[in-house]
């Protein structure tokens, strides 16, 4: 058998290239699915603080802005406000039973650091009462109650007892969103 340079040179190449090409199409990919799940630079600290004070994870808050407004401070849907769409309701709920400080003017839930915080604490303290996140996604789309009555109802449950099965279709398609959202954040920007 003959040694032939000619043809290893083509060969190393060809790997080469691939292996090349596989490392643009990954930095590629990874850009554009940052486009879709993006990080705004003026929520960063605040949202990092707030995961570290309340033990959320980073990804899971970031999911829940990206979700609920889409990062528009000034976004309202009903009478849901800001990043996080905060009722006037849950702001004072959470400021007098989870956070036991006074209710702060309505208004604050415009600015940035009241909506995060406010949401960041209503949401430990649903993972603190449901230790899961889907079930804490079912409760901050359609409350405590129903999720309540989904997680009490065998039918709505796996054989582990995990909520699977969302009667409510829009709270099912926040619950699908949140987790996609959560996960592409966590594998995008967290997972090393």
């Amino acid at each position: 058998m003959r040694f032939n340079s000619r043809k290893l040179l083509i060969f190393v190449l060809i790997v080469l290239l691939s292996v090349g090409f596989g490392f643009a199409y990954d930095a590629i990919a990874g850009a554009i699915e940052r486009r879709s799940y993006p990080q705004p630079e003026e929520y960063a600290d605040l949202i990092a603080g707030y995961a570290s004070e309340f033990g959320v994870p980073e990804a899971v808050i970031w999911a829940t802005v990206r979700n609920e407004s889409d990062f528009v401070s000034s976004a309202v849907d009903g009478n849901a406000i800001g990043l996080m769409q905060i009722t006037p309701e849950l702001l004072d709920e959470v400021c007098r039973e989870v956070l036991g400080e006074p209710t702060p003017d309505t208004g604050m839930l415009y600015d940035p650091a009241t909506n995060l915080r406010v949401g960041t604490a209503y949401l430990s303290s649903l993972y603190q009462k449901y230790g899961m996140w889907d079930s804490v996604y079912a409760a901050w789309s359609a409350g405590t109650e129903a999720a309540d009555a989904w997680l009490a109802d065998p039918d709505c449950l796996n054989e582990q007892g995990r909520l699977t099965k969302i009667p409510d279709k829009s709270a099912a398609s926040f619950v699908s969103k949140m987790r996609k959202s959560a996960e592409m954040y966590a594998e995008l920007y967290y997972e090393s």
